[in-house]
């Protein structure tokens, strides 16, 4: 018999065996389909593209910006503001005047799509004095003109907002050397600046990523061959997840940044789960069997433990969406569909691939690397010190990691404020918010609170009873401290359906300021304002969605952790046959967790480390969002490792050693394998830390840091430790839960 024939022998193989074993048969079939859905997939992402959306939270807040997102038919604020200054010359200056009545004709006279008008300081002035003050600043050095787009929709006002950043940019290049400067910001540009700067950094976070990858994989399987299937089958998941992603968002929009996430998770899940797969596949090569055999072995061990740890990861995450809130779950679907793809490319195209190359997988193997250890190197060296003082190992590594998490007991989440201190300085826009809060008091007209009047889609907004209200609201707001004028009053027409009062707040970026005026306005303001009798008044805005959202997130966050952890719970339950391995696994990664937690404060909200090297200032707030969803996909991801070190325990104690040699075996035979696993996902997660977006920093320290713990004091110290304690103990089930299918995540064994 060839190497290359199978015994046919289907004794002990599980499903996702006979799944691989189909695949390789059928080689050329799966690769040909699998092309075929990438081109499918392309053509989706590019002629329909995916929805996104930037509405995001529950509650009132929420609801009060859908219905302005619907009726206005607007997504973004459509007026910029443009600051000319020159710090040692007076606005009166006639040189002063000239150069911004240049730059001002050019936009109003020129091929700007969408301007609808610029009005410069100079052109208010003689009209409307009272507003022109608000135009210029104290001292007289720094002049604003306002330039207004016509009301479309989001993709629309970035396609027209950029000609007139780059004339801005041009002006500004023209001044150099001058004194003068220029330089422009509001809603749109900020957001197509950073976005502009997100995708550059994208660019060489995945170059750090696949290259870095490579390295690992390279010394982990010793041949460029077999180090590149794993990247070439992560990036074949993600560009599948962004096809897939066309559909799902007609469901759920998904969140802007969810290509960003797909990658981060594509690249990291699928990336391990070949690197798992593959080396199974070379052990079984290496004991004799054949191609096929090797490949329907492989992926009905370690391909079901993989299987099983990405369907954990999917169902945890899946978790999210019981918080009702479009954020999580926007961010929750970018993240399972990659998962998902990872999964059935693991199983299907990687034996296809494995097939078509046999033992051409090993080419140009560099010698002396890629051979595994067999002892476990350094961590079955760390492993065997601690089977043999467990208690010691135990306490030590609980009292560490247990002070390293104290700080989760101080945790604040909410918005990053937008200031000159969390925004990076090379951001397009930076110098004019520079010259906002130092001469004009900030972002005050950015942090308005919106008061959304709503008669219903079928009402009038101008009906005299809601008028005369909005009159007493304005009369309202006008006695109160916490408000300052203008207060703008806009009405949806033709439709009149729907009115909006802007209320800008005193000194919106004081977080307890803000938040103090979100609620006078809800519990007093608004119920003295209106009778609300035929209609809904509703507070919407930067500082209520915080709020909400805040207030969301507490509520939900029990009811995702016993959805998770239930079903964590029971998978494990069915996998082992234990009901003391899922306990012990869920309080493991919930330890892992909550260092990573307490790191992510002491770095992003205390500042107590790592603001200079990933180049930030702590701002004492974690993002609203971030704790929840780490919980999740960490919890997901940390299964990866506990499953696939836990099924090969399982497999020695089913085949008759004791339980401290299972344990010992198990480890040793993942060491080096989990090693480079966690290695890459570091290194992915590390890449997306220095990204200059706030939330994608705190994304990726916490998911690096988590990883780092799982696969380190989790795995080396905490896990051997507790199972040597608990000895057989481990295995323990219940009389009545007896009637459990017996199935092992690593194949049909019998002890």
């Amino acid at each position: 018999m060839s190497a290359n024939q199978s015994t046919n022998n289907t004794s002990g193989v599980t499903f996702t065996g006979r799944m691989a074993g189909w695949s390789a048969r059928h080689r050329w079939w799966v690769l040909a389909g699998t092309i075929m859905v990438l081109v499918v997939a392309f053509m989706l992402s590019g002629a329909l593209g995916v929805e996104t959306s930037e509405v995001m939270g529950a509650g009132e807040a929420q609801e009060g910006w859908e219905l302005y997102e619907d009726r206005f038919d607007i997504i973004e604020p459509a007026d910029e503001l443009i600051l000319f200054h020159n710090p040692d010359v007076d606005a009166a200056d006639q040189e002063f005047q000239d150069m911004v009545e240049t730059l001002v004709q050019e936009l109003k006279e020129g091929d700007y799509e969408g301007v609808v008008s610029v009005m410069s300081y100079y052109d208010v002035v003689s009209v409307d004095e009272e507003t022109a003050a608000d135009m210029i600043s104290a001292n007289r050095h720094v002049v604003v003109a306002r330039l207004v787009f016509e009301p479309a929709e989001t993709k629309d006002l970035e396609k027209w907002v950029e000609p007139v950043m780059d004339a801005v940019a041009e002006a500004n290049d023209g001044m150099e050397g001058t004194g003068y400067e220029v330089s422009m910001l509001g809603g749109t540009s900020a957001n197509t600046a950073m976005n502009n700067m997100v995708d550059e950094e994208f660019g060489m976070i995945m170059m750090i990523a696949l290259v870095g990858g490579f390295i690992i994989l390279l010394l982990a399987f010793g041949s460029p061959v077999a180090a590149l299937i794993p990247l070439l089958m992560a990036l074949t998941s993600v560009f599948l997840a962004i096809g897939l992603a066309v559909p799902v968002s007609r469901l759920q929009p998904l969140n802007f940044y969810y290509y960003e996430m797909i990658v981060l998770i594509g690249l990291a899940v699928g990336t391990d789960y070949s690197l798992f797969i593959i080396n199974r596949y070379r052990e079984e090569r290496e004991n004799g069997r054949s191609r096929i055999d090797a490949i329907v072995a492989a992926s009905s061990t370690t391909g079901r433990a993989v299987f099983y740890a990405g369907i954990t990861v999917v169902v945890s995450v899946a978790g999210l969406i019981l918080t009702q809130d479009s954020l999580f779950i926007g961010l929750g679907a970018g993240a399972m569909i990659a998962v998902f793809f990872s999964l059935i490319a693991s199983l299907t195209l990687l034996p296809a691939l494995i097939a078509i190359l046999g033992d051409k997988l090993n080419w140009l193997r560099i010698k002396g690397l890629g051979r595994p250890a067999h002892g476990g190197g350094i961590w079955g060296f760390i492993t065997d010190k601690v089977l043999k003082r467990p208690v010691v190992f135990a306490v030590v590594t609980l009292a560490l990691l247990i002070a390293v998490a104290t700080p989760l007991f101080s945790l604040h989440i909410g918005s990053t404020p937008v200031n000159t201190d969390t925004i990076p300085s090379k951001l397009e826009g930076y110098r004019a918010l520079e010259l906002l809060e130092e001469h004009f008091g900030g972002m005050s007209e950015f942090n308005a609170l919106a008061v959304i009047v709503d008669p219903g889609k079928d009402g009038d907004a101008n009906a005299p009873e809601i008028q005369d209200s909005v009159a007493n609201f304005v009369q309202n707001l006008e006695q109160n401290p916490a408000y300052t004028p203008p207060f703008d009053i806009q009405v949806n027409h033709p439709a009149d359906n729907l009115l909006i009062v802007t209320v800008p707040v005193v000194n919106p970026e004081d977080e307890s300021i803000a938040r103090a005026a979100v609620l006078e306005m809800r519990d007093n303001v608004v119920p003295a304002s209106f009778d609300e009798e035929g209609y809904d008044v509703l507070v919407t805005g930067g500082s209520a969605y915080t709020i909400d959202a805040s207030n969301n997130v507490k509520s939900k966050a029990p009811i995702v952790f016993a959805f998770v952890l239930g079903i964590a719970f029971l998978l494990l339950l069915v996998m082992f046959r234990s009901i003391i391995i899922p306990i012990k696994a869920i309080i493991l990664n919930l330890i892992s967790v909550g260092a990573a937690y307490g790191i992510l404060i002491m770095v992003f909200q205390k500042g107590w480390i790592g603001e200079s090297l990933l180049n930030f200032k702590a701002v004492g707030v974690i993002e609203i969002f971030m704790p929840l969803f780490l919980f999740a996909v960490l919890f997901g991801l940390s299964m990866d490792y506990h499953m696939l070190v836990l099924s090969r325990v399982k497999e020695a104690y089913d085949s008759g050693h004791s339980n401290e040699e299972s344990v010992s075996i198990g480890i040793k035979a993942t060491a080096s394998l989990i090693t480079s696993a966690a290695a890459i996902m570091i290194l992915v997660f590390g890449a997306f830390a220095f990204s200059s977006a706030m939330f994608m920093k705190q994304m990726g320290v916490g998911l690096g840091v988590a990883i780092l713990i799982d696969a380190t004091l989790i795995r080396a110290v905490l896990l051997p430790a507790s199972m040597k304690l608990l000895g057989d103990w481990n295995w323990y089930l219940p009389k009545w839960l007896e009637w459990l299918p017996k199935i092992s995540p690593e194949g049909e064994h019998s002890k």
